[in-house]
């Protein structure tokens, strides 16, 4: 389970827009994916065809610095929303597919030729729901997936099933060490069962999630469940209380998709959707804060910890469009993820990388003269203050910022 550390004071962002770049929701969401592509981007260790983010801005020098797979797995989310929104211009939402099939590529090199060399269950579980929705982009715009999201899903499966025991009494592994079940890796899993129609299964795991790490009074979930000892068939295990914002997105899938799979009953909806508005509620009051009258969610820093918001932000958009859930519920969905893009978009720096000199690494944009944008790791801190120039840039928490970008476009774009 990654560290995080706290938000700083809050201080409102600038609100002042620079001249040029579009200001509308897909237009944010455009400059978030240019900037993340030209400062992130590039081969997975020199080979053509393939497409690997750095893990930092200005890039690190060394061949052993770390490049971190679940990082990649949400920049390929993030590639196939942009895909998905600009379906209606086919060459623009081919561009964006044939991205996260390089990323897919490079991220299987990476791996060492394989997606699943990785001894986290929760990383595996992130890549097969992107990996998935890549699919899904590909019957879109080709009408048939390509091989190797199938193969990539296929390998995936199979290796979160065998993290998904009655060990702890249920849900699925942290990672391979088989001495932590948690949130982080049982909610994106059960989504994959879900959408691979293991539907039995995704039950199980909610069930486990909700009888084990379920907070009924904050209406958030706890981080996980850890084994202390074992033995003389009793099992000691500790509650790990901490609470991450990431943590209540993939649930609040699970919920919204099972409650729209065929023929679930009327009781069985309603109570899906009513734990999916308690899950919305619970996010909003643990989660969010007021910033110049707006709602906003509330970040966890760098490193890892730079995604969970976004991802929060993810399924929020979900909730916001789901005509099962009650109007007020809705509303408050849409709100903080509108808020919190209004808040990064507002306290970001931009600047033209070809001539400025805080960014000293010498990427160029592919048109010389775009400018491309730094978006700060909190919304309530604009960018110059939380991240400043010189300091390098953590791809986690850019690709954050686009995907609360993303949407904030979908919901507005609804």
């Amino acid at each position: 389970m990654p560290t995080t550390t706290g938000a700083s004071a809050a201080q409102s962002p600038s609100t002042t827009e620079p001249a040029g770049p579009d200001t509308t929701a897909a237009g944010r969401a455009d400059k978030a994916a240019h900037s993340v592509r030209e400062l992130f981007g590039g081969r997975a260790l020199g080979v053509p065809g393939t497409l690997l983010g750095a893990p930092a801005h200005p890039r690190p020098t060394s061949p052993k610095a770390p490049w971190h797979y679940w990082w990649q797995a949400h920049l390929l989310d993030a590639l196939v929303d942009a895909g998905f929104r600009h379906v209606g211009e086919p060459a623009r939402a081919g561009e964006f597919r044939r991205e996260a099939h390089r990323l897919l590529r490079g991220i299987t090199l990476r791996s060492g030729g394989r997606v699943t060399h990785n001894s986290y269950y929760d990383d595996m579980a992130w890549l097969l729901l992107a990996v998935g929705r890549l699919a899904e982009l590909d019957r879109t715009l080709a009408g048939r997936p390509d091989v190797g999201c199938l193969d990539a899903g296929s390998a995936l499966l199979a290796r979160l099933e065998r993290g998904h025991t009655a060990d702890l009494g249920g849900g699925v592994f942290w990672n391979t060490r088989h001495d932590v079940k948690n949130t982080a890796s049982s909610a994106p899993t059960a989504l994959g069962f879900v959408r691979t129609h293991r539907r039995d299964q995704a039950r199980a795991v909610l069930g486990w999630l909700q009888d084990t790490l379920w907070h009924p009074e904050r209406k958030v979930f706890h981080d996980g469940l850890r084994l202390v000892a074992a033995g003389s068939g009793t099992e000691v295990t500790r509650l790990d209380e901490r609470l991450f914002s990431y943590n209540s997105g993939p649930v609040l899938g699970v919920l919204l998709e099972l409650a729209d799979v065929p023929g679930t009953g009327g009781g069985d909806r309603a109570h899906l959707l009513g734990t999916a508005a308690d899950v919305v509620a619970g996010a909003a009051g643990t989660y969010g804060r007021e910033l110049d009258g707006r709602p906003v969610l509330r970040t966890h820093g760098g490193g890892d910890a730079g995604l969970f918001s976004g991802i929060l932000a993810r399924y929020l958009a979900d909730a916001a469009l789901h005509p099962g859930l009650p109007a007020p519920t809705r509303r408050t969905a849409a709100g903080l993820v509108r808020g919190t893009a209004d808040a990064l978009w507002s306290g970001r720096r931009e600047f033209d990388p070809a001539v400025d000199l805080s960014a000293p690494d010498g990427t160029a944009p592919a048109v010389a003269g775009e400018t491309v944008a730094i978006f700060s790791p909190d919304p309530a801190r604009h960018a110059d203050e939380a991240q400043r120039p010189g300091v390098p840039v953590e791809l986690s928490t850019q690709v954050q910022a686009w995907t609360v970008l993303e949407a904030a476009a979908r919901v507005d774009r609804a």
